[in-house]
């Protein structure tokens, strides 16, 4: 998938012992341990809603690189600057690469490296060191999503063989090593669904892709419905929709954040994105965007990125979104306090 500076994603390598000297100056400090969690805004209903959780993938970090485990580290609402985390999960975390809540607020987390999703229930998460409820296993999961029914949906690898498989809610009820009920041979990259519930696919080049619905019901290798190709991208990691409908992704090489009209998607060609976004640089964000691996929408509206090539986290508000530019973030979550470890991919509370 993401080769280059992060190599091969396919297999999420970038979980493993790899030394990059140009992220060097930006080693933050290790995750706090469990005796350091400070519980805030915590109770047996779990995190405040609004809750910002982060899957750090760990591997570029001075402090874990070889080890692979990484962690996921949650900020409550408003947090910003060097904010400790009010939760650190590390029990059943090894290469986090993608986190989704489900409906009822639990968590699941892919691990490359143990070839298991993991899922952290919503009592679970206000426990000061929570536990994996359920764990299915199968093969180097590199990407979850959720589907409007509810069914999970996980990437898997199998050398150089990439499928997206379907694991409805019953199957998720328990632990083990389930059969997919869909299996799918699409690209490459991290996946969403829209509202219609299409999946959209990133890639490893300059494309997106939508897969139907209707697609989406037998195992196989189906044509995309829709590719939009476009010089605007350039490794468009995991994207994401607004309330209008349209898609925004971010560009893991090229360090913006850019939007496509729902009226862009709904055939395929060349395009070019409507609005592209590349945020001033900071004291604490020194490249403004640096490796963003993913995008998510936030209830108000905003827009937070987080940024593995800098250990941060940015935030863009709506207003900032409406055209394109070079906006200093709202906020940016960043500093040895964070715990920020190639924080790769991004959940909100619901």
């Amino acid at each position: 998938m993401y080769k280059g500076r992060l190599v091969s994603f396919s297999a999420l390598v970038v979980l493993g012992a790899v030394s990059l000297p140009s992220l060097a100056y930006n080693a933050l400090g290790a995750a706090p341990a469990a005796a350091e969690h400070i519980s805030i805004e915590q109770s047996a209903a779990g995190p405040a809603p609004g809750t910002i959780f982060v899957a750090n993938a760990g591997a570029y970090s001075s402090q874990t690189e070889g080890t692979g485990k990484g962690s996921v580290t949650a900020y409550r609402p408003g947090s910003t600057g060097n904010a400790r985390p009010e939760l650190v999960i590390t029990a059943g975390v090894d290469g986090p690469n993608s986190i989704a809540f489900d409906r009822s607020g639990n968590l699941w987390v892919a691990n490359t490296n143990s070839d298991a999703v993991t899922e952290y229930s919503r009592a679970e998460l206000a426990e000061a060191s929570p536990l994996p409820t359920v764990t299915i296993f199968l093969n180097s999961p590199v990407g979850d999503a959720f589907s409007p029914a509810g069914d999970l949906w996980v990437g898997s690898t199998v050398g150089s063989n990439y499928t997206v498989d379907e694991f409805t809610k019953v199957q998720l009820a328990k632990s083990g090593s389930p059969k997919p009920v869909v299996s799918l041979s699409p690209s490459d990259c991290s996946f969403a669904f829209d509202a219609s519930g299409n999946l959209w696919q990133g890639s490893s080049g300059s494309s997106v892709y939508e897969w139907a619905k209707s697609q989406l019901t037998r195992s196989g290798s189906p044509v995309p419905l829709v590719t939009i190709s476009s010089t605007s991208l350039s490794e468009p990691c995991r994207p994401t929709f607004d309330s209008s409908g349209d898609m925004w992704a971010a560009n893991y090489y090229g360090d913006s954040v850019v939007e496509f009209s729902k009226a862009q998607l709904t055939s395929s060609g060349s395009r070019r994105a409507r609005i592209t976004i590349k945020p001033k640089p900071s004291s604490s964000e020194p490249e403004g965007l640096n490796n963003p691996g993913d995008v998510v929408f936030d209830p108000s509206g905003d827009l937070w990125v987080p940024n593995a090539g800098a250990d941060a986290v940015v935030e863009l508000t709506k207003a900032q979104l409406a055209e394109s530019g070079s906006p200093t973030p709202a906020r940016i979550i960043a500093g040895p306090a964070t715990g920020l470890n190639w924080p790769w991919s991004l959940a909100i509370e619901p």
